[in-house]
């Protein structure tokens, strides 16, 4: 079996999104197995038009950087076609509905094509972000754009050969906004279980797992961190803008309770998570991150004002009124807090484990083909 996944990013080459690192996770763990993968993503700097990564062929196509947009994208998308009749695959596994599907679709008709729904934007999700990044305010301008976009995106979810979802909650949004004739089925996305179990810290520790970007909303945790000395706060990431992440570090990195690690490893991020009390998630929206299902197996609660699939409040600390400071000192003398981090552990390793999710994935695949 040929699989190549159609994805907006894959984690490398400076690119650490939640998307990257799904596809990532996803094609390695495909080819460890043994199965013919591909990635086909926009070429990132540094990036050659073919490259190999964990076994993986990553096939990069040219994104036109110094023209500018629109018209770079409408470059980049038409003369994409060739990198996916170049990765001759059997199975086409779009990460989130496209035009790069719709392509793919074009350049491939007599191959399956299937979509997951990762993180799909209705009207609410554009106004609740737009709050943050004036760039989504949904103006005349882009009331357009999203129109036409999600007429177009309507296309390529018809003709695709299986549509899912990786939460439960998003189901319904996706049928809404793209008149799909069913339900999406549910596909979760992989999580790997750490071999051993940290300790957590003896003094109350908490950290925030993401990008520094507007949506995310990261001086809230500083903030939190100036209120609560007593508390320890470790901030992983940084900020796809260079300047944007050398203001922030410059504004707050003398704070003697925050510790600002930068990008980490997988093994580093593991420890940070394990020793961990708890999650603070600050973004304005989500759809259902990586991170948390990362911080709960590793029986670490979430506190968060967003709540895909009841993950927050019942394994963690719903925030209200962006009220972060009164969840965060509900979570230190919680004595159930052990106890949802423990629940929200088992079931992550569950339904969300790696080897698990690895196995529905192949079972889909070989359903699709088989049809």
């Amino acid at each position: 079996m040929r699989v190549c996944y159609v994805s907006p990013e894959v984690f490398g080459w400076g690119i650490h999104g939640g998307f990257g690192y799904i596809t990532r996770t996803l094609s390695r763990e495909l080819a460890i197995r043994g199965f013919d993968v591909s990635v086909v993503t926009q070429r990132r700097r540094g990036q050659r038009n073919l490259e190999e990564l964990d076994g993986v062929k990553i096939i990069g196509f040219n994104s036109f950087s110094r023209v500018t947009y629109p018209l770079n994208s409408i470059l980049a998308k038409c003369f994409s076609q060739a990198s996916y009749i170049k990765a001759q695959a059997d199975i086409y596994h779009s990460q989130e509905v496209s035009y790069n599907t719709l392509i793919a679709q074009s350049a491939c008709p007599k191959k399956k094509h299937i979509i997951t729904f990762q993180d799909p934007y209705d009207e609410e999700e554009w106004r609740r972000i737009a709050i943050v990044d004036p760039r989504y305010e949904l103006n005349l301008k882009n009331k357009v754009r999203i129109q036409i976009e999600r007429s177009i995106l309507k296309r390529a979810c018809s003709k695709a050969d299986g549509l899912f979802t990786q939460a439960y909650f998003l189901s319904a949004r996706a049928k809404n906004l793209f008149n799909l004739q069913k339900d999406p089925e549910f596909l979760p996305n992989p999580v790997p279980i750490p071999r051993e179990t940290q300790e957590k810290e003896d003094e109350p520790t908490v950290c925030f797992l993401a990008r520094w970007d507007p949506q995310k909303r990261i001086e809230i945790f500083f903030d939190l961190a100036i209120k609560n000395p007593e508390i320890n706060f470790i901030a992983m990431g940084h900020s796809h803008s260079f300047e944007v992440d050398k203001i922030l570090r410059l504004k707050y990195g003398k704070i003697p309770n925050l510790v600002l690690t930068g990008f980490v490893s997988e093994k580093e991020k593991s420890i940070i998570l394990g020793k961990s009390w708890a999650l603070v998630n600050t973004s304005i929206r989500e759809a259902l991150p990586v991170s948390f299902l990362e911080a709960l197996v590793h029986k670490t609660p979430i506190i968060s004002g967003e709540n895909p699939d009841n993950l927050t409040k019942d394994y963690g600390y719903h925030v209200t009124s962006d009220d972060y400071d009164y969840a965060l000192r509900r979570m230190i003398v919680d004595p159930d807090r052990t106890r949802k981090g423990e629940k929200g552990s088992k079931l992550v390793k569950e339904v969300y484990a790696l080897d698990k999710v690895i196995d529905r994935h192949v079972d889909v695949y070989e359903r699709i083909l088989g049809e």
